[in-house]
């Protein structure tokens, strides 16, 4: 088929929009960025830390622990 029929087949394509299934979703997003917060904040605090007593890591550690801390 060539490109000029695919494009005139596709302009009469209807896409329909989505809708929004459930009121939850806003509330765990937030939930999450709330985690996502308080995960980055104490990832900060270990690099702190960690700098202050000239310890060996990296940042990625740093998250993992902070994950490990928050999610207990």
């Amino acid at each position: 088929m060539p490109l000029r029929k695919m494009k005139e087949a596709a302009k009469d394509i209807k896409i329909p929009k989505r809708k929004q299934t459930s009121k939850s979703i806003p509330s765990k997003t937030v939930h999450n960025e709330q985690l996502h917060d308080a995960i980055r904040l104490q990832a900060y605090y270990n690099y702190l830390h960690r700098i202050s007593h000239n310890m060996p890591g990296d940042q990625l550690s740093d998250w993992l622990e902070a994950e490990k801390y928050i999610l207990k």
